[in-house]
């Protein structure tokens, strides 16, 4: 993983564990686990969505914005690559 790749894991982990509370529910946060399981709602994922795009100064497609892309860290992560990588292109 690069440098680039890990500093976005750790913005996106650090987004989600405050969207979702997770710290104050004692959940430590695997790569692969279900947001959804977890207790994302379609009202938190939007949340979520937009604290992504301000934190990150990057705009997810509309493409993406579905519930596979906010299912768990590692979608999240590779989404928000995607849309960064679209963007210079």
């Amino acid at each position: 993983m690069t440098t680039s790749q890990t500093a976005i894991e750790d913005a996106v982990r650090k987004v989600i564990e405050q969207q979702l509370n997770l710290a104050v529910h004692g959940h430590d946060l695997g790569p692969e686990d279900c947001l959804w399981d977890m207790g994302m709602t379609s009202v938190t994922c939007l949340g979520l969505m937009l604290n992504l795009e301000d934190t990150l100064d990057v705009e997810l497609p509309e493409s993406l914005l579905k519930e596979s892309t906010f299912r768990s860290l590692s979608s999240i992560v590779a989404a928000v690559e995607s849309a960064r990588v679209s963007a210079r292109n």
